[in-house]
């Protein structure tokens, strides 16, 4: 009898605790599969209840839940290739990068640290998930820069063609939104004829409904999620194609849908705000000019194996050899076809261990050897000087803008190709 009772009572347990494990799944079961990764039911739902939270504080009507749901799960799927991709090459956010982005958070807000988690609390959210947003903005950046933004090259002549077009206009700054219809990296006539079709389509909607609301539905732009927000940006920092179209708007309006290489656009004035221009004053900065010779790690060449490498040229070099013959030679980044030249570069502009080699070595001595996101290093900086800051701040702010331009441009290209060699099964 006290046997038969022991195996009710352990069938009943079994019972039991199968049905918290059932829950459980159900709760929190997977709902795709991303190479290594995978995203849970959890992941969807605090993703969709955070783009909800945005609707909701500007008062905006929500797209259907399913539409919510889709674009949660393609930006979920987009971050843990992403994430997999950094790993692989070790990629990471240091706590340098997350503290630095907390202060200017703070500095912006003008809040302390307290109130900042407080706020973040009764937004539903918390201070690690911000820690966790962040850490992935900066290791997106980082992956940005590595394959797109490091191998772009603004020319003097792009940078004295743009001051020249910020000399044409206005010095106003506009709140914009902004609604991007893409074109694949080489669209087709009919391709085109149905992207143009599309933007006739959005363009009737926005008649009734709100551009956010719309732009969150439809727009394959970054912004789509902050409903197409650009935020305030001056003329000077806006491609010639939208400025053409802001002078025929005033504020609260949109425009008809136009066409560039990337697609179709339909941009929208929030607002208009008067801009004084601030006068800098007269500061120096020093530049250098730089070269380096890079290896990258691999499976096949561990970091000693770089870093003997480097030595070796190293020694060569300062035996006699040429350091550009022995870049051109060996160098495993995109200078290596100048002589391994990045050009005139000024102090504090590139990563904080450049910047301690530059203070350590002499005028044409070769650096020792220095890691950084794009791999192993060694520099060597043939000439200085001495330049005015006030000029130098517009070029570089222009050099910044442009490469930020084309990066997002080139951005979707590049990770279409990676997206499409990543394993995803979708269980949903």
């Amino acid at each position: 009898m006290i046997n038969y009772l022991i195996k009710i009572i352990f069938f009943l347990c079994l019972l039991v605790n199968f049905s918290f494990v059932s829950s459980y799944q159900e709760l929190d079961r997977i709902v795709a599969i991303v190479n290594k990764d995978v995203i849970t039911h959890n992941d969807l739902t605090e993703g969709v209840d955070k783009a909800l939270l945005f609707f909701q504080q500007n008062s905006i009507e929500p797209p259907e839940e399913s539409i919510i749901e889709k674009k949660v799960l393609d930006e979920l799927i987009e971050q843990k290739i992403i994430e997999g991709y950094a790993e692989d090459w070790n990629i990471k956010a240091s706590q340098e990068d997350i503290d630095s982005l907390i202060q200017n958070i703070l500095s912006a807000n003008q809040i302390t640290l307290d109130e900042l988690k407080s706020n973040l609390k009764q937004q539903g959210s918390s201070y690690d998930k911000l820690l966790k947003s962040l850490s992935y903005e900066i290791i997106l950046k980082k992956v940005k820069n590595r394959e797109i933004s490091s191998k772009l090259n603004i020319s003097e002549y792009e940078i004295k063609k743009h001051k020249e077009k910020m000399a044409k206009i206005r010095p106003d700054v506009f709140d914009l939104s902004h609604i991007l219809i893409k074109f694949s990296s080489e669209p087709t006539a009919e391709e085109k004829k149905e992207k143009r079709k599309l933007g006739e389509e959005i363009f009737d909607k926005l008649k009734t409904d709100d551009f956010a609301k719309i732009a969150y539905e439809f727009s394959d732009s970054p912004d789509a999620n902050e409903g197409g927000s650009l935020g305030k940006l001056k003329q000077s920092e806006l491609p010639e194609i939208f400025i053409d179209k802001l002078n025929n708007l005033s504020a609260g309006e949109y425009s008809t849908p136009f066409e560039s290489n990337n697609g179709i656009h339909i941009i929208k004035i929030n607002q208009v705000e008067s801009y004084s221009e601030s006068k800098n004053s007269s500061q120096k900065i020093k530049k250098y000019f730089i070269k380096h010779i890079v290896l990258k790690t691999s499976e096949v060449a561990s970091e000693d194996d770089v870093i003997k490498k480097l030595k070796r040229y190293k020694n060569e070099i300062d035996s006699g050899a040429d350091f550009s013959v022995i870049a051109k030679k060996y160098s495993e980044d995109f200078s290596a076809a100048n002589g391994g030249e990045i050009g005139w570069i000024n102090e504090g502009l590139l990563d904080q261990e450049f910047d301690k080699q530059l203070s350590i070595i002499d005028q044409n001595e070769v650096s020792q050897p220095f890691k950084t996101d794009l791999g192993w290093h060694i520099i060597q900086y043939t000439d200085s000087k001495f330049e005015d800051l006030a000029s130098e701040n517009i070029d570089n702010k222009i050099k910044y803008e442009l490469i930020n331009e084309r990066t997002e441009l080139l951005y979707q290209d590049w990770f279409s190709a990676l997206k499409s060699e990543s394993f995803i099964e979708i269980r949903q």
